[in-house]
């Protein structure tokens, strides 16, 4: 038997040279051109890529940190505008992107790779950033900031605002959809990219307390027999129990018995029975919650926390007042995520109208909001397809 002939390096790039030239003759349509900015796109967010066609045919996009007006002073952000081109003076579509908790800094590869591609790919994208996000604290006034964040956007002289949107991961995402719910901008936010968030903060604190995954939610009404109707072992990561934590340990109004609570759970110190004894009502249910209870203990144990602690938490939660938001809706989750569980997704698409829910997708390929758990090349394939028809989608909103 002869040898096997695999395909050198340059058989791919010339394969890659003619398959780029049949997209361009077909890019000559405005549905040809975004089926061709999402091909390009796509390499941009996959690691480890050999090649990144989107590079080959636009310029170096430009990257500008700001300050936009908040009810602060100024917030910060990092906005990426397209490079130089023919189309230079034109408008763009805008998305503005919000990271999670702990995100990645400003420059982190990441970070400074996705605002590029979104950029080169002929749209204008602004990141804010956070210091209580990426202290792991989930403040009210994000929401504020967003929203102001998003109007600083509209105004930019390069941004259509006929053709701008939201999107976000993890946390960031729950935010940026509770800010397009805002009766400021709401009219004003075209779509929005919901990418591994929570829906309802009090499911969210369940499935933590618990260590348990449910469908469909006990959200508000808090019904552990309804919640218990389909409940799987889920074992949330560490970020996520941390995150948690803070967010009910801060609700209490007792500061000594926030100090023994946040060295218990967020230190290393160990707790005594004299403590706990001697807790408030309130201070005892975090310590329940936190202490990883049954699944059917955790709704009297949320009902028994401050007043101040559940408005805060449904002040942060999409599902409060899901029926103001108008943009249309994208929503990925990762089915294995171990920081928020998917059902969290379903229930938020559940809760929308058929026609507001552009696309729906949950994947086998990411870990969490990357693209790098191990799969097979045939599971990889479709993965890689569905994650081109999610953009896709996505594109034609902004393009």
């Amino acid at each position: 038997m002869g040898l096997i002939r695999y395909p050198a390096r340059s058989d791919f790039l010339y394969l890659a040279a003619i398959l780029l030239a049949v997209v361009l003759l077909v890019s000559a349509s405005p549905p040809g051109r975004t089926a061709f900015l999402t091909f390009a796109f796509l390499p941009e967010v996959l690691p480890n890529a050999p090649l990144r066609p989107l590079r080959w045919v636009t310029p170096e996009p430009v990257r500008i940190p700001i300050e936009y007006p908040n009810e602060g002073g100024y917030g910060k952000a990092d906005l990426y505008l397209p490079g130089p081109s023919a189309e230079q003076e034109a408008k763009h579509g805008a998305i503005l992107l919000f990271l999670g908790v702990n995100p990645a800094g400003r420059d982190d590869p990441r970070v400074v790779g996705l605002g590029n591609a979104l950029a080169r790919s002929g749209i204008v994208t602004m990141i804010p950033w956070s210091d209580s996000m990426t202290e792991r604290r989930i403040d009210v006034g994000e929401i504020d900031n967003l929203v102001r964040a998003y109007q600083y956007m509209l105004e930019h002289d390069r941004v259509d605002p006929d053709r701008a949107g939201m999107a976000g991961f993890c946390v960031g995402a729950s935010l940026a959809m509770v800010a397009a719910q805002d009766e400021r901008i709401r009219d004003d936010v075209r779509f929005l990219n919901f990418f591994g968030g929570y829906f309802n903060g009090l499911d969210l604190i369940a499935s933590v307390a618990a260590s348990s995954r449910f469908y469909p939610g006990i959200g508000a009404a808090l019904d552990p027999s309804e919640a218990q109707a389909e409940t799987q072992a889920w074992l949330p990561d560490e970020l996520t129990r941390a995150v948690v934590a803070a967010q009910l340990i801060e609700g209490i109004a007792d500061r000594h018995e926030r100090e023994v609570l946040t060295g218990r759970y967020l230190g290393s110190t160990l707790l005594g029975e004299g403590d706990v004894d001697a807790f408030s009502r309130e201070a005892l249910a975090v310590h329940s919650l936190l202490d990883r209870p049954k699944l059917a203990e955790v709704p009297a144990l949320i009902d028994d926390l401050a007043i101040e602690t559940l408005a805060s938490i449904r002040r942060i939660s999409p599902s409060t007042n899901i029926g103001d938001l108008k943009a249309k809706v994208l929503i990925m989750h990762d089915r294995q995520d171990s920081l928020v569980p998917s059902e969290e997704s379903r229930r938020l698409a559940d809760s929308l109208p058929p026609d507001q829910v552009l696309r729906y997708t949950e994947f086998a390929f990411f870990q969490h909001v990357d693209p790098t758990r191990p799969v097979g090349p045939l599971t990889f394939l479709r993965e890689g397809a569905k994650l081109y028809w999610h953009l896709y989608a996505m594109f034609r909103e902004v393009s």
